[in-house]
């Protein structure tokens, strides 16, 4: 079975970094360029996480997670954040229920994006 991966950012840099760790593991990538398109991409299609930024046009990051949370069981999923602002500013006032699994700082180093998605990665095909 191949995961799929929904992967969000204003920045295709960025997306573009992530996509490559993912493919190259193996799973197919959705790609959103802000919160909005993400949101709609994740009711229309089935992923099994998602790597989101923070700081998006329309709808960031901290909203993305909630709004996906909150659709019930299919926003249980494996939710990674990034964000070049400290995490403790980002999570201020986040529900531990209706925020993200994981964080990240941008820029991130590509051998610890790729130590966190296989760490997901493991966690998902045991499970399934």
């Amino acid at each position: 079975m191949t995961l799929r991966a929904l992967v969000a950012d204003d920045e295709s840099i960025f997306r573009d970094q992530v996509r490559t760790l993912l493919e190259e593991r193996g799973v197919e990538v959705l790609e959103a360029k802000d919160g909005h398109e993400a949101f709609a991409l994740f009711m229309k299609e089935n992923v099994d996480f998602m790597i989101t930024d923070f700081l998006m046009p329309r709808v960031d990051g901290i909203q993305l997670v909630r709004d996906i949370r909150l659709t019930g069981p299919k926003g249980k999923i494996p939710v990674v954040l990034m964000s070049a602002i400290s995490k403790g500013h980002v999570f201020q006032g986040t529900s531990r229920n209706l925020g993200p699994d994981h964080y990240i700082n941008k820029p991130f180093k590509a051998k610890k994006m790729a130590k966190l998605l296989d760490k997901i990665l493991k966690r998902l095909t045991q499970t399934s």
